[in-house]
């Protein structure tokens, strides 16, 4: 429940609220992390002053991390990476020290104002799993998905004065109040999302050295990976208990209630490391992923910030190795008993096989997974995904009507979680395909301000940047993801031969393109121009060919023109290609007409305006 604006009115112990935020901040999760400290004592305070109204951006910038008063919160985004911080290192203290905790502090997603909730009173002779005489089960107390129950049992036996009184004094917050916390957890995916834990490193060698990057692995890993919003991931202090055990994934996943569980090892030759990783089902003990990494020795920071980065984006992303394990339990279940998750997975599984079936395949599946959360910002970040490749492929009979849909999705997107890169990134794409090129522009930085070491992110946000002119730094994102993925899904072919033709890489461009498994006539049209522009005429003829064929009334300035426009240097590059590939370069007047959303290119201005009539 949220604080009440004025604590005098209420029965709630203010007193014992302020010593459970001095718990927490001397708790081994917080007491490094003054910035922390401060941020979660500041919001407490002001809530609980009857200030809640002032828990904005703006304010929390200036007053809590020192930003000026021209602070701007659309451009420089600090307090909502700090709140997803705060409010991921709230569940890992109770998911651990904190887990017996009473009072239990929560910084509900998309508000800066805390949340209080408490635990919950069951019978003393209830056992984990047991039904009580009013029929209801009991919950056990345990971590379910890194995240402590709020369930935890509290005995109602002989217990001390003090914390009697503080239950008792916590009453008031009681009723309703499972159900009201259970629902957030569903609304949030809390109880869909695949758990792992992150197993120390193992130096596999004799000289102690390298336990030191070894520790560091481990520890960035776990950091890297709790980023992702689509994983729940067990804190460090809960797994270095398996230091240098021998031990079974099986085990592990009983003891911490997890579905993965990620070992790995360093081993040193002479001048090289080999870091291996390996993914474990912890159900059936069968590994799902792994993967070895050899690196020169002579710049231990560069391997361990290489190497935590390749294992973060294998794993995390929508298209990595964890999502894909539940991609194939999922296919196995009846389609009554899918949860949101399940449907947003298969969703956007079908979304990146890129037919005209596939898509609208996605898009009833993602439907489906909103309807059941309304909340899984996710699923509407896969939707704008869909709506863009039924413009760009021109399987939509009305792209207007299609770019609206998209903006819509990617507004609530961020609405639900301003602060995650793919929400930004799904805006930005909206917003530039329905011309709002600055909108679009900041919503891509701070996207790639979010999600750094996100190759997925990182490569989508390529996938646009040539229309808002940034080209060049497209190719640099592109490169950074390669690296990141160098084993991509087969859907970041179209996106790569994209943003290496606009790069003027016509050789890659080719390359990549020819990759597609199902090419429609949009990829045509590609391989012509790449063709074109190196120098391939007869390939680029025959490309062009089956573009005339398939999609008799394509035209260059019309795809632009729909795809949101494009600076100068971009529309020109693709229409020259165009022409030089003998495809339909400008469009009629005629096709025009008062069409006030169209975009022309400035040489198809020009050569209309010397026509006659």
């Amino acid at each position: 429940m949220p604080f009440t604006s004025n604590p005098d009115d209420s029965d709630c112990d203010v007193a014992a609220v302020r010593a459970q935020v001095r718990r927490i901040s001397e708790s081994a999760t917080f007491r490094h992390s003054e910035r922390r400290q401060n941020f979660l004592r500041y919001v407490v305070d002001e809530a609980l002053a009857g200030r809640a109204d002032r828990l904005k951006g703006y304010v929390i910038a200036t007053e809590v991390f020192g930003r000026p008063p021209s602070f701007d919160p659309q451009i420089d985004p600090i307090v909502r990476i700090e709140a997803g911080r705060l409010r991921d290192k709230l569940h890992e203290y109770y998911a651990t020290e904190g887990r017996s905790d009473t009072i239990v502090i929560d910084l509900p997603k998309g508000s800066y104002v805390p949340a209080l909730k408490a635990a919950k009173k069951t019978s003393p002779h209830a056992q984990d799993g047991d039904i009580q005489a009013d029929g209801q089960e009991t919950l056990p107390n345990t971590v379910s998905n890194g995240l402590v129950s709020v369930t935890s049992t509290v005995e109602s036996g002989i217990m001390p004065p003090g914390r009697a009184a503080l239950v008792g004094g916590l009453i008031c917050m009681l009723i309703g109040l499972w159900g009201l916390w259970n629902g957030a957890l569903q609304r949030h995916g809390v109880f869909d999302r695949p758990s792992l834990a992150v197993l120390p490193f193992e130096n596999l060698g004799d000289d102690s050295k390298w336990n030191r990057l070894a520790d560091g692995l481990t520890e960035d890993v776990i950091a890297d990976l709790a980023h992702s919003r689509d994983l729940m991931v067990i804190a460090r202090s809960s797994t270095q208990r398996y230091r240098g055990l021998r031990t079974d994934a099986r085990e592990v996943g009983r003891e911490l209630g997890v579905k993965y569980v990620l070992e790995g090892s360093i081993q040193t030759v002479r001048e090289r490391i080999r870091v291996t990783a390996k993914l474990i089902e912890t159900k059936s003990g069968s590994h799902v992923w792994s993967e070895r990494y050899d690196r020169q020795a002579d710049d231990l920071f560069s391997v361990q910030n290489d190497v935590t980065q390749s294992i973060a984006a294998a794993l995390g992303s929508y298209s990595g190795a964890v999502a894909e394990a539940e991609r194939r339990q999922i296919r196995r279940k009846p389609p009554a008993s899918l949860t949101a998750y399940d449907s947003y997975l298969l969703g956007v599984e079908a979304k990146h096989k890129v037919t005209k079936e596939s898509l609208s395949e996605a898009e009833a599946l993602l439907m489906k997974s909103i309807e059941l959360d309304p909340q899984l910002a996710r699923a509407f970040v896969a939707l704008v995904d869909t709506y863009w490749y039924q413009i760009d492929l021109g399987l939509t009979p009305s792209v207007a009507e299609t770019a609206g849909k998209m903006l819509a999705a990617g507004e609530r997107a961020v609405a639900i979680d301003p602060a995650d890169g793919r929400t930004r990134y799904a805006l930005g794409l909206a917003a530039l395909y329905n011309g709002k090129a600055e909108v679009a522009a900041t919503e891509f930085k701070t996207a790639e301000a979010l999600a750094p070491s996100d190759a997925d992110t990182l490569l989508t946000i390529a996938w646009s940047l040539p229309g808002l002119g940034q080209s060049d730094h497209a190719v640099e994102l592109v490169e950074r993801a390669l690296a990141l993925n160098p084993y991509y899904p087969d859907w970041y072919n179209q996106g790569l031969s994209y943003v290496y033709f606009f790069g003027g890489h016509y050789g890659k461009s080719v390359e990549y393109r020819l990759l597609v498994k199902q090419p429609a006539a949009i990829d045509y049209a590609y391989l012509a121009i790449a063709y074109a522009q190196s120098g391939q005429t007869e390939k680029a003829a025959e490309a062009a060919a089956v573009v005339r064929r398939s999609s008799p009334y394509w035209v260059a300035e019309v795809y632009l023109s729909e795809s949101g426009g494009y600076q100068d240097r971009e529309a020109e590059r693709f229409i020259e290609a165009a022409r030089l590939a003998g495809l339909d370069t400008c469009a009629p007047a005629r096709t025009i007409g008062d069409n006030p959303k169209f975009i022309p290119v400035k040489s198809c201005s020009e050569q209309r305006a010397k026509l006659p009539g």
